[in-house]
């Protein structure tokens, strides 16, 4: 490196009499001489790097510390940040108490944002899923008219885990962690907030209170259900207060059912009763649109439905066959007779519970999902399916289908075994010894073949389109190769020690 001239080294001169201090000072001249170099040499000294009387690399950076600072340091810079297209040195003191500065902003600002959003939209999805199975009759209302769906549980799961895990960048201090990852942290937070939002301005009748109760209200010689959430005024208050709000095709029904509802109250009929009343206007209309809902689909309710699928799978898991299914299968098996597969059935079942349950004032809607699971799978012929689903769980191999095998792997042993192989010269026992193994891989594939016959059913289910379904999976191409693969195997042991 080579010695600064003219007004660098003058700058370096006035530095060296300011800080150093040497005696006699320097003449601040611009000129490379003896008392310069000893200067030098006192500054390094101060320094604790050694005395060379150079300007080398690490005697520049102390330098260049003296003019920043105004201090002649012992510990020198480690670290360097770009800063404005220019490396800026700090020591590990100096790094660590900016890191600190800026770890405390982070965490006082954007992580704490993310925090915040993450716990409010998981105090407000606690909130609604609590009332929506407290008082499922009336989230659902409100959800189907306004086409609202409470988010899934997922979202908020995610929003609160990548919220701990930018808190804990801060925490461990990577921070360079934080910064790549906190764009896309702050969208998962920010959505789950905005949906959550969303959901319970959705919930909320004309922007007042959450309606928490089935709640009759008489007004003059007028009752009007505010269980659908319609925004009323003084002069609209009725039964057009029903009309205004209720579910697409079952306005009507449900409109002349709260009238007459309505009608017996005021009329001070004998024996008339809120609970009654709230009953029948479910009945009449209630079950109507949720038939719609369940097997049409739509947005909004998503949560009753939901929790009957489950309810179904888990009385469907005590079944033969069905009980060696996956959970997840089962949940779409579930689906699908409920949406599809025996909508006729849940029809019946609709009514029977809802008609059950008529005055009911205590009903849940874990009570009616229960009852209606109950009286669903009661109503399904689930033995031939069940039969069709036991023999496949138990490792099944139609006789068509084993046929093709053994024709598969004589073919394959003709090759290898360099002559004309035919089924007939398989003995019993290997045989036996095959089907024993692929009896194995049958079973070990059931449930995810049974997942994907899943995804090819449409329409009223019968046992024997499902099983052709299932073959289908069990029995592709590849399957009937890697089953032909096992017979293969099996006999060239068997001929090896035929062979001995």
């Amino acid at each position: 490196m080579g010695n600064p001239t003219g007004a660098k080294l003058k700058k370096l001169q006035q530095m060296l009499n300011d800080k150093v201090k040497p005696k006699p000072p320097l003449e601040v001249d611009g000129v490379w001489g003896d008392a310069t170099i000893d200067a030098i040499k006192l500054l390094q000294s101060k320094a604790k790097i050694p005395k060379t009387g150079v300007i080398d690399s690490e005697t520049a950076v102390v330098i260049s510390r003296v003019l920043k600072t105004g201090k002649i340091e012992k510990e020198q810079p480690k670290l360097y940040i770009k800063i404005d297209g220019k490396d800026v040195g700090y020591t590990q003191k100096e790094y660590d108490r900016l890191k600190k500065k800026i770890t405390a902003e982070l965490r006082g600002g954007p992580a704490f944002d993310m925090r915040q959003a993450a716990q409010a939209a998981e105090t407000l999805w606690n909130h609604f899923d609590k009332q929506n199975s407290d008082q499922w009759f009336v989230a659902w209302c409100i959800e189907s008219t306004r086409g609202a769906d409470l988010p899934p549980k997922s979202m908020i799961t995610k929003a609160l885990a990548v919220s701990k895990k930018m808190d804990g960048y801060l925490n461990s201090g990577n921070l360079a962690k934080f910064h790549k990852e906190q764009k896309s942290a702050e969208k998962i937070t920010n959505n789950a907030i905005y949906k959550m939002d969303v959901y319970r301005q959705n919930m909320i009748d004309g922007g007042g209170n959450w309606v928490t109760a089935l709640e009759w209200t008489k007004t003059g010689s007028f009752l009007f259900v505010g269980v659908f959430a319609a925004p009323v005024t003084a002069s609209t208050l009725g039964t057009g207060v029903l009309a205004s709000a209720i579910i697409g095709s079952a306005a009507v029904a449900v409109t002349e059912s709260a009238a007459t509802e309505i009608g017996k109250g005021s009329a001070g009929e004998a024996n008339w009763t809120v609970k009654g009343a709230v009953a029948n206007v479910i009945i009449d209309g209630g079950v109507g649109a949720l038939i719609g809902y369940f097997t049409k689909g739509g947005a909004g309710g998503t949560h009753l439905v939901d929790a009957t699928i489950a309810k179904v799978a888990t009385k469907l898991a005590a079944k033969e066959g069905f009980k060696k299914l996956s959970s997840s299968t089962l949940a779409k098996f579930a689906g699908y007779l409920l949406k599809e597969g025996s909508k006729d059935v849940l029809a019946g079942a609709l009514k029977d519970v809802a008609k059950a349950v008529k005055g009911d004032s205590k009903m849940t809607m874990n009570k009616f999902v229960d009852n209606l699971a109950k009286n669903f799978i009661q109503g399904m012929t689930l033995g031939p399916l069940s039969k069709v689903l036991a023999g496949y769980a138990n490792g099944k191999l139609p006789q068509k289908a084993g046929g093709a095998i053994w024709d598969q792997a004589a073919k394959e042993l003709s090759k290898t075994e360099k002559t004309r192989f035919t089924v007939d010269m398989i003995d019993e026992k290997t045989k036996k010894n095959a089907e024993a193994l692929i009896a194995k891989v049958i079973k070990k594939q059931f449930s995810f073949a049974a997942d994907e016959a899943i995804k090819y059913l449409s329409g009223p289910v019968s046992p024997k389109t499902l099983e052709t379904k299932i073959e289908e999976q069990l029995f592709s191409p590849q399957m009937q190769k890697e089953y032909a693969g096992i017979v293969v195997r099996e006999t060239k042991k068997a001929l090896k020690k035929k062979k001995k």
